[in-house]
């Protein structure tokens, strides 16, 4: 007898004594909603720091690079294009692992971008000012944090069509 795989949308039952794992919140519809649209929103203040540098022609520079005009345009579309993938995911279950998965990718690199900052201290400098130790620390401690549920979300997601 085959399975019917039933929508991912939908909340599924679990049991304490089952001996398959389901993650009935992470998979919950409502959680998947709120999870995508704060992915899409966790990339705004990345998208905004090289937007409002463009308009402003201040610096940003990482380490020994200093990004150019054209560097900050590619970072805004990438970041555009995480965005439009997160907002997709809302509502469109083929671009869920992969916008989980980008957007977890994403986080954990800035987040050890930092975390390396706080141990081998390099030049970071926004809109023409130091970026501190502490604003670091603060990054470390918001984007690991959100690129790690991000992850599970995508493996959640994708274990789920597996099983399925």
């Amino acid at each position: 007898m085959s399975k019917v795989r039933p929508p991912l949308d939908r909340t599924f039952g679990s049991s304490l004594c089952d001996n398959n794992l389901q993650m009935n919140f992470v998979l919950d519809a409502r959680f998947l909603r709120i999870f995508y649209g704060v992915a899409a929103c966790s990339w705004m203040p990345h998208w905004a720091c090289h937007y409002y540098r463009l308009e402003t022609h201040s610096s940003f520079v990482v380490g020994s690079w200093a990004f150019s005009s054209t560097d900050s345009i590619v970072s805004l579309l990438i970041y555009s294009l995480l965005v439009g993938l997160n907002l997709l995911a809302i509502h469109t279950e083929k671009y869920r692992i992969m916008a989980a998965a980008l957007t977890g990718i994403g986080h954990l690199s800035l987040g050890s971008l930092h975390a390396y900052r706080l141990l081998y201290p390099f030049t970071f400098e926004v809109f023409g000012y130091s970026w501190t130790y502490g604003a670091s620390l603060r990054e470390v401690l918001i984007v690991v944090p959100v690129g790690l549920l991000s992850l599970f979300v995508a493996i959640a997601v994708k274990a789920r069509r597996f099983h399925y």
